[in-house]
Formats: C-alpha cells, sequence, structure tokens
C-alpha cells in the first residue's frame, strides 16, 4: 500500500510551525502518495497548541497528540508510532530539515529498502556553510565524533553512522510495536537504526548539501543538557553493545 504515516515532534514552535506544515503538506500532494500527519506537541508553552488546533479543523489528514509536558523528543516519536496507522513512516523534524530529500525517502522506502536516511556522513554529502564559526565548528566535531563513537561500539557500516538527522524513513518490522525502546529525548533514531541492523534490514543512505545552524534549541555549553545527553547515549550503547 502506497501510504504513509509522517510524524512530526515539535516543542514551542509558534513562528513557523503553521508555515512549515502547509508547506509539507503542498510537498506531500505533488509525490501523490495516500498519508497521514501526526503532530505530537511536546507541552509546548507558547501558542503552538493552539495553532494545531486551527490546523487540524482545516486539513483532515492531521493528528495531532498532546504531552501535558515536555517529556522529549524521542517520547514524542514514540508516542506517534504508537498511533500511526500506515506501515510505512516518514520521520521529520519541525523545521523541515532536508526536505528537498522528502521525495528521495518516500522513493526509497517504495522499492526493496527498509530504512532510508539522510546522511550527512556520506561521502557525497557536503557543508553548504562557506565559513564556520566556533559554535559551527564545534557542532560538526561533536556529531563526527559521536557519529565515530557509535560506529565502533555497535559496529555500524559508515554508511549507517549518522542517526541523528532529522529525515529518514521505514518499514515496520513485523511485530514492531513489541520493540522495547529506552530513549527519552535523544537517541529513538539510533535504538531504531539498531534494529533494523540486528534485523539484516536494506538501508539506504542519502547524501545531502546541508547547512550547520549557527544556534540549536541543544547548547554546546549547557552542561545539564549535555550531561543528559551523554548518560542517555551511554544507557542505550550499553544495552544494545550486548547484542
Amino acid at each position: 500500500m502506497n501510504a504513509f504515516s509522517i510524524i512530526i515532534p515539535t516543542f514551542n514552535d509558534e513562528l513557523n510551525i503553521e508555515k512549515n506544515v502547509i508547506h509539507l503538506i503542498k510537498k506531500v500532494k505533488k509525490i501523490k502518495v495516500n498519508y497521514e500527519i501526526i503532530i505530537v506537541n511536546d507541552g509546548s508553552k507558547d501558542n503552538t497548541s493552539k495553532i494545531l488546533k486551527r490546523l487540524r479543523k482545516k486539513y483532515k489528514k492531521i493528528r495531532i497528540l498532546n504531552n501535558i509536558h515536555n517529556l522529549g523528543k524521542s517520547f514524542s516519536v514514540r508516542k506517534g508510532l504508537k498511533f500511526s496507522k500506515y506501515k510505512k513512516i516518514v520521520l521529520i523534524d519541525s523545521d523541515l530539515p532536508y526536505l528537498d530529500s522528502f521525495e528521495k525517502i518516500i522513493k526509497r522506502l517504495n522499492q526493496n529498502y527498509d530504512f532510508v536516511f539522510v546522511n550527512r556522513r556520506h561521502r557525497k554529502s557536503l557543508i553548504k556553510n562557506k565559513k564556520l564559526n566556533f559554535y559551527q565548528f564545534s557542532r560538526y566535531l561533536i556529531g563526527f565524533f559521536v557519529s565515530f563513537i557509535i560506529k565502533i561500539i555497535l559496529k555500524f557500516n559508515t554508511v549507517e553512522t549518522d542517526t541523528q538527522s532529522g529525515l529518514k524513513g521505514f518499514k515496520k518490522l513485523e511485530n514492531f510495536e513489541k520493540l522495547k525502546f529506552i530513549s527519552k529525548k535523544f537517541f529513538l533514531d539510533l535504538e531504531l537504526m539498531h534494529y533494523y541492523k540486528l534485523h539484516d534490514k536494506k538501508f539506504f543512505s542519502v547524501p545531502v548539501k546541508y547547512t550547520i545552524d549557527k544556534k540549536s534549541s541543544i547548547k554546546i555549553f549547557s552542561v545539564i543538557k549535555n550531561i543528559e545527553i551523554i548518560y542517555e547515549l551511554t544507557l542505550v550503547l550499553l544495552k544494545y553493545k550486548k547484542n
């Protein structure tokens, strides 16, 4: 069946969520597939909830799920997966990163691939920033280091090490609902990719031209946030290293 559940986690995105969702709907309609869009509002404190209610009234294919409190991206995606009705899933961040590659994700999932993802580590991927400031360069190094650690500990192939890009798709495994995930905030993508690797599923890696943002919700010098990231990554790696 050529149908997709598109899951979008969002938090405090009142300035962009409406225009981005409308832009995404136009994109999907051009591809001509059946779809649902599940937007998981992760306890937003701004006007995101009101905007989503308005969008839901206007577009019948939109479903809204709400977290009472901010529980994390991974928790929100897991919630979206629980309520998704189609076998083919697309995960995309609410700022619509790499949207130019969206159709490629759909195309490959309609072929003989089980997991398709945007891969900034691909040898054909390019950074569009002509110059990187200290923050951007630090983000690049941290991302490269995390990918290297994942590759070594979980024995990922080189093309599978960009687990954190904000656009990917997959076909649900048999008994998908029985899979046990531990990530609540940051590393559900890593867990998913590892499960598909364990089941010898077929991956496709999409190279991209991308920019490194000058700012992010995850601050490099936020001690508490970085401790949370390192702690959860350690838990995930220790769990799956046993496999």
